[in-house]
C-alpha cells in the first residue's frame, strides 16, 4: 500500500470519528440550549401571570399567549411546585399526539386556589433542532470531501519529486556514461534524499567501472599466456618419447587450460556487451540465421540421436547481427549440451517471437537464478555457467524479452520482440 493511500485512509478515519463525536456532542448541547430557552419562555409567562394577579387579584381572560396555551383549574389545596415536564397530548393542529413542554404552578386568587398550566408545543423547537443538525452534518460532510480532495491534490503535488526520483532510480544502470541526475526540489527531506542517492550511485558507479575495467584488462592480459601455454602443451602432447602417464597428465592440463580460455572469452564478451561496443544495428533475417545454425549443429545432433523439429516463418529484428548470431548459437548449444541421447529439440519461429524447446533433466530450472552469472544446475558441471547470462545480456541490449518455462518434461525458452524496432 502506498504511503499516500495509507495517510488518506488514516486521515479519513480520524476525521469521520472526530466529526461523528462532534456531531453527537453538538446535537445534545444544542438540544439542551433550546430546552433551557423554552423553559425560560415558560417562566417569563409565569412571572407575568403572577404579576397580573398580584396587581388585579384576578386571572387574565386571555388563555393563549403566542404559542403557549394557559389553563386555570380550581383546586382545594395547592400542590408543590412549580415544576416543568414533558407531556404527550393530542394536538388539534397536527391532528396527532405530540410532545409538549408543560409548566405547572399554583396561585391564590380572591381566596381560591388555582392550578395554572402553561403548555408550550415542542414541534417548532424539534424542527429547528433537526434543521440545524442536518445543515451541520451536511456542512461537515462537505468539509470532509473538500479536505480529502484538497489533501489529495496537494499531497500528490508535494510527493511528485519523490515519485520522479523513484522512476529515475528504477531505470538507472551502473556502468553507463550518464551520471545519475535527480530533479531539484525545495522540500528539504526530498532534497536530502536526492543528494544521498546521488552520492551512493556515484560511488557505486565508480567502483563498478573500476571492477569492469579490471576484469577487461585481466581478461586481455590472460589471453596471451593462455595461448602460449596451449601451444607448448600441443608440442608436448605430440612428443613420441612421452610415457602414457605423462600424456594423460598433459591432456588433463590441456583441458583445464581450454576451459579457462572459454571462460576468459565469455567474460570478454560480457564486458564488451556491458560497454555497448556492439553498436552496428541492422535488419537481421532471423530465419536465415537459424537455418545456418541448424546446418552447423546437424552432424552433432545426428551423432547424439537428437530429433530436430522446426517450424520457421520469415521474421526479422533490428539488432546487431554478431550478437544475434551469438544468441542463437548459445541457445542451440545449451539445448544440445543439456539434452539426452535420443531426445529432441524444437524450434518455432514466428514474426516477433522465437521458441526453442528441448528434452533434458526432468525438472524445472531455478528461475530466480537462471540468468545469473556462473549459475550451474549441477555443481560439478564442466560448463562455466555464463551461457544463459550472455543470452540475458544480449536480450537486454537488443530489446528482446526472454522467458523460461518447463512443461511436458521439456524446457522452453521463448524470446519475443517488436518487429522492426528495438524495445
Amino acid at each position: 500500500m502506498k504511503l499516500f493511500t495509507r495517510y488518506s485512509r488514516i486521515n479519513l478515519f480520524v476525521m469521520v470519528i472526530v466529526f461523528l463525536l462532534s456531531s453527537c456532542a453538538y446535537y445534545f448541547v444544542l438540544n439542551y440550549v433550546l430546552l433551557i430557552e423554552s423553559d425560560r419562555d415558560l417562566n417569563v409567562i409565569k412571572d407575568k401571570l403572577v404579576a397580573y394577579v398580584t396587581q388585579y387579584d384576578q386571572l387574565p381572560s386571555d388563555r393563549l399567549i403566542d404559542d403557549e396555551e394557559i389553563t386555570y383549574t380550581p383546586v382545594s389545596f395547592p400542590g408543590t411546585g412549580p415544576h416543568i415536564q414533558f407531556r404527550k397530548r393530542y394536538d388539534p393542529v397536527t391532528k396527532k399526539r405530540s410532545t409538549f413542554r408543560v409548566l405547572t404552578f399554583y396561585i391564590l386568587v380572591k381566596g381560591k386556589h388555582y392550578e395554572i398550566t402553561i403548555i408550550k408545543p415542542t414541534e417548532a423547537t424539534t424542527r429547528l433542532l433537526n434543521t440545524i443538525v442536518i445543515i451541520t452534518i451536511a456542512t461537515i460532510f462537505i468539509i470532509i470531501i473538500s479536505s480529502l480532495l484538497i489533501n489529495r491534490l496537494v499531497l500528490r503535488k508535494l510527493w511528485q519529486p519523490f515519485y520522479t526520483t523513484i522512476d529515475i532510480m528504477r531505470n538507472f544502470k551502473l556502468g553507463t556514461k550518464n551520471r545519475l541526475a535527480l530533479p531539484e526540489t525545495d522540500i528539504d527531506e526530498f532534497s536530502f534524499m536526492n543528494l544521498s542517492l546521488q552520492h551512493v550511485a556515484r560511488k557505486a558507479d565508480d567502483e563498478y567501472l573500476l571492477l569492469k575495467e579490471f576484469t577487461e584488462n585481466a581478461s586481455h592480459e590472460i589471453q596471451t599466456p593462455l595461448a602460449i601455454i596451449r601451444s607448448k602443451l600441443d608440442l608436448l602432447i605430440q612428443d613420441e618419447n612421452m610415457s602414457e602417464t605423462q600424456s594423460k597428465t598433459l591432456q588433463s592440463a590441456y583441458l583445464g587450460i581450454k576451459k579457462i580460455a572459454r571462460l576468459n572469452q565469455s567474460l570478454l564478451l560480457l564486458t564488451k556487451i556491458d560497454n555497448y561496443q556492439f553498436t552496428d544495428i541492422e535488419v537481421v533475417d532471423i530465419k536465415e540465421k537459424i537455418e545456418e545454425k541448424i546446418s552447423q549443429f546437424h552432424e552433432l545432433w545426428q551423432n547424439n540421436q537428437i530429433e530436430v523439429v522446426k517450424t520457421l516463418v520469415p521474421a526479422t529484428i533490428n539488432a546487431n547481427a554478431e550478437l544475434i548470431e551469438i544468441l542463437l548459437n548459445n541457445l542451440l548449444s545449451n539445448a544440445t549440451k543439456h539434452n539426452i541421447t535420443g531426445g529432441s529439440i524444437g524450434t518455432t519461429l514466428e514474426e516477433g517471437s522465437l521458441e526453442i524447446c528441448n528434452t533434458g533433466p526432468a525438472h524445472a530450472l531455478d528461475q530466480s537464478r537462471l540468468f545469473q552469472r556462473f549459475y550451474k544446475e549441477a555443481r560439478h558441471s564442466n560448463h562455466n555457467g555464463l551461457g544463459l547470462s550472455i543470452i540475458k545480456q544480449i536480450c537486454e541490449v537488443s530489446g528482446i524479452r526472454p522467458l523460461y518455462s518447463f512443461k511436458e518434461n521439456k524446457h522452453f525458452f521463448l524470446l519475443s520482440w517488436t518487429s522492426g524496432k528495438i524495445l
